[in-house]
């Protein structure tokens, strides 16, 4: 299964990014909206995590690969293919794999639960990725690093959508419903303040690392 989860990684990223060169080399997609749909659908590798890998030693495989092929992508401007010609936020995905890497030790090492590793790795992808696509179509009204209040706002929805979907999913709400609303509030209040206040792509690394080590340290202890 591990063996099977590398090759359907591999292939599944391949493709995506092939998807991604391809919609830029068309010139009918912004810069934005083609990085955007990289980094929402990149995020979906976490469920073959949960589904093939049983192994730390293979389950960071695919992260560490990917940093050093992001590495070299941006030091060589080959990035800059994808429309975006900023070196800062170009790093944005350098910083994705190596916060795919932390989550995948902590969870891994159990220091935290799955569950917790999948609010954050969906966080920052569904959450700051359709914060980013939607802001930038329709977010007229700019709060910081050029995020709209539109922005944040779909960041704050999403993330509490998923973190519902989550505890649904893994049986959270324990004895106190009310308790997992009350927290699913605070978190998505939290990572939306880290995704607003975080620039230069470094929010790839706070929102994620942050929205896991919050949802295990509130949301566990119901």
């Amino acid at each position: 299964m591990n063996i099977t989860g590398l090759a359907v990684s591999f292939a599944f990223i391949g493709i995506v990014v092939a998807i991604g060169f391809l919609m830029a080399y068309s010139k009918k997609f912004s810069p934005e909206v083609v990085r955007k749909f990289i980094h929402i659908a990149v995020s979906n590798w976490w469920i073959f995590l949960l589904i093939f890998f049983d192994s730390l030693q293979t389950a960071v495989v695919g992260p560490v690969v990917f940093i050093f092929i992001n590495a070299a992508a941006v030091y060589s401007k080959f990035a800059d293919k994808l429309g975006v010609r900023d070196w800062k936020r170009n790093l944005g995905l350098v910083y994705f794999p190596v916060s795919l890497l932390i989550i995948v030790i902590l969870t891994y090492t159990e220091m935290i639960p799955f569950w917790a590793g999948t609010i954050g790795v969906f966080a920052m992808g569904y959450g700051d990725g359709l914060a980013a696509l939607i802001g930038y179509s329709c977010g007229k009204r700019k709060i910081m690093h050029d995020k709209s209040l539109v922005g944040s706002a779909v960041m704050f929805l999403v993330t509490a959508v998923l973190i519902l979907i989550v505890g649904f999913v893994y049986g959270l709400a324990g004895s106190s419903f009310f308790s997992f609303l009350l927290f699913t509030i605070v978190i998505s209040v939290f990572l939306t303040l880290i995704e607003l206040f975080t620039p230069w792509g470094l929010d790839n690394i706070t929102v994620p690392i942050g929205g896991a080590l919050l949802s295990a340290f509130l949301l566990g202890a119901l």
